[in-house]
């Protein structure tokens, strides 16, 4: 079983695995380097493994700043249970060591090529579509990592990675999955619908002053401006430190003889090819015949990429003339390899057999991946080294905001004393304002009785990757009700929509009551073409557009008998929706072989994915894992 998986997880699925880890870096972030210094303490160890303290630490901090980014603009770091992320943190770096121990044993390796093929290819290392190091830095920089600590995430992901796809790719599909999976996407309704918006009817509808008022005075807690605070504040930010920092002409000289020293020079190839693909209805002599047939149309003078389109089974290239864009060695399966860096640019290349068929390749261009000059990495590299010290400095000015202000008795000292600047904020509530007022902690401290009762200053907040503040009210707003004018046209409107929608929730259940009694004329076009309300959809699937909402709601009904249509009432956002679904199509006869393959590959995935968390469990239970 492990020969085939390790067959699987060759060729086109390796370029598959640089998707994911993509995915993978932009959804978690990439985690700190595996290794330690040896002594080091332990939290736990896996088959003998050790996990290191630092390790652990390294990749908590990680998952705890990317829980407060999660909360987007409601960021609050007091809500995070940090003992909660800590057995998380523990569980998934065990699980992690399982996987690349599983992966090892089973034979996968990971090649320098295949690294560095990764990173030149990989977007945010690219400038104008090009591998350019000064992104690739820039890149690392951004997520917290030096060179070789990426290159070694890296290696595991890809590690793991093979693991996964190969055992993903054993995966087959039974019939009758594949003809629930084909029922549930190719199905189609046909269905009559008519809008009852609410909206519509309430400009008709007249509410009287009267009415508004009393609908005010029975409900004056809607109708009160909550009691809100202007504060005066400090924010120290990262980026503002940043600024402040000098960077020495020898510190950016060490820098770039760091980076000289990690780098690796290399060439990349840009090809094009014509894939002849062998399958169970094509054998290698019919797929080489064709090969030969096209090879022989080159010769005479055709067009490489008018024959790639036409001729070509590899669909992801085959549009773009064939073209396969830039790589270096460890990108293709090795018989490709070998003829691609064979060839000078220009060459085409006789039919080139692969475990996918056979190739027809040109090569188009030959480029050095060469380092960036000192001159043209020392923008970069200024800041760099201003962001790190920016993080040293951030720790020590912290410290000293938070002992100078716990005592002070305003801000204007403390600033002036730090160099940074009292600013003023725009009064909010404990609903919460703008920008860095609308987090939960902030709002907490502003509105303690430490700082709106006994005028303090309060703590200092902590804002995560954006800085931290402190703050100090300089006036207090009370709460005040709305007069009845200022809010009678909003009254009016809301009470106008709640009769339009009573009402409608009446006519509609007549219109069901008398569709359902036979007379379903009013479905029907009026005289002579006459428009009645309704809306006539056939063959619909389930997110048609322009009436995706509506659609939604059909494919809720059950299947109507012949010449006995469904009907039925739905209650919407905009009011009510009346649905009369005449008939249902599964639509899974007459597929060609092509449309059937892609459905089985993609049920295929879907079940490789559930046969992989199983082996990935049972590789876990088996393995010796202790907890420190």
């Amino acid at each position: 079983m492990l020969q085939n998986i390790r067959d699987n997880a060759q060729g086109v699925i390796a370029k598959v695995i640089v998707g994911l880890i993509v995915m993978t870096f932009a959804f978690f972030g990439i985690e700190s380097i595996v290794g330690g210094l040896s002594g080091e303490p332990e939290v736990a160890s896996v088959n003998g493994e050790p996990i290191t303290k630092s390790q652990f630490e390294r990749k908590f901090e990680r998952n705890r700043l990317q829980a407060i980014a999660s909360m987007g603009e409601n960021y609050d770091p007091s809500k995070i249970d940090e003992n909660k992320l800590r057995k998380t943190t523990l569980d998934e770096f065990i699980t992690r060591e399982v996987q690349l121990q599983a992966a090892r044993e089973a034979g996968f390796t990971v090649s320098d090529a295949t690294i560095n093929n990764f990173i030149t290819q990989w977007p945010m290392a690219q400038k104008d579509g090009k591998y350019d190091n000064n992104q690739f830095m820039e890149a690392l920089r951004r997520i917290g990592m030096r060179p070789m600590e990426f290159r070694k995430e890296l290696s595991d992901e890809l590690l793991v990675g093979q693991l996964q796809s190969g055992i993903a790719q054993t995966s087959f599909v039974i019939g009758e999955e594949l003809n629930e999976l084909l029922r549930m996407e190719r199905q189609t309704r046909s269905f009559s619908y008519y809008r009852l918006n609410a909206e519509d009817v309430a400009k008709d509808i007249e509410i009287s002053d009267a009415e508004a008022e009393e609908y005010y005075n029975s409900n004056k807690d809607e109708f009160t401006l909550p009691e809100r605070i202007i504060v005066n504040y400090i924010e120290l930010t990262r980026d503002v430190l940043a600024d402040r920092a000098e960077v020495s002409d020898d510190e950016i000289s060490k820098r770039y003889e760091e980076e000289k020293k990690e780098f690796h020079p290399s060439e990349q190839r840009r090809a094009s090819h014509i894939l002849i693909e062998t399958s169970d209805d094509v054998s290698e002599e019919q797929a080489l015949a064709k090969a030969q047939e096209v090879e022989q149309k080159l010769k005479d003078g055709g067009d490489f990429a008018a024959l790639a389109k036409e001729f070509s089974s590899d669909l992801g290239s085959a549009n773009d003339g064939g073209d396969l864009g830039y790589a270096q060695k460890g990108a293709f399966v090795k018989p490709f390899e070998e003829k691609l860096f064979s060839m000078n640019v220009g060459d085409i290349s006789e039919p080139v057999k692969t475990e996918y068929g056979y190739h027809i390749i040109k090569l188009n261009d030959v480029k050095a991946v060469e380092m960036p000059s000192l001159e043209e990495s020392k923008d970069r590299i200024v800041k760099e080294l201003q962001e790190q010290k920016a993080d040293s400095l951030f720790v020590e000015i912290n410290a000293k905001l938070k002992d100078i202000t716990y005592t002070a008795d305003d801000l204007a000292g403390p600033a002036e004393e730090l160099g940074l600047t009292v600013q003023t904020s725009e009064p909010f509530s404990r609903e919460g304002g703008q920008g860095i007022f609308s987090g939960p902690q902030v709002i907490q401290e502003a509105f303690s009785a430490d700082v709106i009762e006994d005028g303090h200053n309060s703590q200092v907040i902590d804002l995560g990757k954006e800085g931290s503040l402190v703050l100090r009210k300089k006036e207090l707003l009370p709460s005040v009700p709305q007069q009845f004018a200022e809010v009678k046209e909003a009254i009016k409107q809301k009470l106008a929509v709640q009769k339009a929608k009573d009402s409608l929730a009446a006519k509609s259940d007549e219109m069901v009551a008398q569709l359902k009694s036979g007379d379903l004329a009013p479905v029907s076009k009026g005289a002579d073409g006459e428009q009645t309300g309704w809306v006539e959809l056939n063959d619909a699937r389930r997110s048609q557009a322009g009436a995706a909402d509506i659609s939604r709601l059909a494919f809720k009904l059950p299947k109507p008998a012949e010449g006995k249509p469904v009907i039925e009432k739905f209650e919407t956002n905009f009011g009510y929706a009346v649905i009369v679904l005449n008939e249902v199509k599964d639509n899974t006869e007459d597929l060609s072989e092509a449309e059937q393959k892609t459905y089985r590959t993609f049920m295929a995935s879907r079940n490789g994915q559930r046969e992989y968390n199983d082996y990935n469990e049972k590789v876990q239970d088996a393995a010796e894992i202790e907890r420190l």
